[in-house]
């Protein structure tokens, strides 16, 4: 199963589930390369065709004709794209974006793409200057044609992600009743699907401001995923599974600790695999801990 770890963001509480997701649609090269070449070609039909905001009368008489002009534009477009999502993209993002992140870095590339046409235009009409008046006037209507091939890829990129989704779920094999039990189901505060695994694999839970870290195993390593949901509404889920509550941030899987312990702060649990995260026992969860762990005298 894939790490699909996202955090909260810092200073954000209230931020939506959606937006603190990862934003993956654009990660792959391929579609980045898909998306820049669709833009181009749609811009320039676009202008041609429908000429948007009567285009095609401010360049009559120019030195390279409207079409000409339009190409020009759209070649400055796919230039701009080509910068952004592949030097710029390699230099400043080292790990994926969340969906608020990407929202900002499309605005970074609307704003860079009428920067370049601006030039270009410039360049090719002497009767206009560099002022912030033109660049506005090239950013408003950039932004007009630009977002709706931009939008139309996504979308697109979407669809073939739910239809790979779908396919997959439709050449799995039918699972039996029974084996479907076995399985731990995690459900999200929409009451969605978010996790299943062996009971075995799960090592613990943490709460994480409106979201669970979930800590699980996936053969020598440990995996983690955050899930939209609480403590109090995962208890249910994994009753009977031998999920217990050892801290008001924490639940473990007993079958898997492999140490109860006092030190000078308390006690604490060690999990199989994660050495490096010991689990506080709270006063108000000890007493089961110590009678599990605790040999009789």
């Amino acid at each position: 199963m894939k790490d699909t770890l996202t955090l909260p963001v810092k200073g954000l509480p209230a931020i939506p589930a959606w937006l603190a997701a990862p934003f993956r649609m654009l990660e792959p090269a391929r579609n980045r390369l898909l998306l820049i070449v669709f833009c181009g070609c749609f811009s320039f039909l676009f202008m041609c065709l429908f000429t948007p905001f009567n285009m095609n009368q401010w360049y009559n008489g120019g030195p390279i004709g409207v079409t000409g002009v339009f190409a020009a534009f759209s070649g400055s477009g796919i230039a701009a794209l080509g910068i952004s999502q592949f030097l710029l993209r390699k230099w400043m993002i080292k790990k994926p974006l969340r969906h608020w992140q990407f929202l900002a870095w499309f605005f970074g590339e609307t704003v860079l793409v009428a920067g370049i046409v601006n030039i270009v235009n410039v360049s090719l009409h002497d009767y206009l200057s560099f002022t912030w008046y033109e660049y506005w006037e090239t950013y408003k209507y950039g932004f007009g044609v630009l977002a709706l091939p931009y939008s139309i890829a996504l979308l697109w990129f979407q669809s073939r992600v739910s239809a790979n989704q779908l396919k997959t779920i439709g050449h799995q094999p039918a699972v039996a009743g029974d084996t479907v039990k076995e399985h731990l189901i995690i459900r999200d505060e929409y009451d969605k699907l978010a996790l299943s695994l062996p009971p075995s694999s799960l090592l613990m839970v943490k709460a994480e401001d409106n979201y669970v870290q979930v800590f699980y195993r996936n053969g020598t390593g440990v995996k983690k995923e955050l899930v939209r949901s609480s403590l109090k509404k995962l208890e249910p889920q994994l009753a009977g599974h031998g999920v217990a509550r050892s801290h008001r941030s924490y639940m473990v899987n007993v079958s898997n600790v492999l140490l109860f312990k006092k030190n000078a702060k308390g006690h604490y649990l060690l999990i199989e695999g994660m050495d490096d995260h010991p689990v506080p026992v709270s006063a108000s969860y000890l007493p089961q801990f110590q009678q599990k762990f605790t040999p009789d005298p």
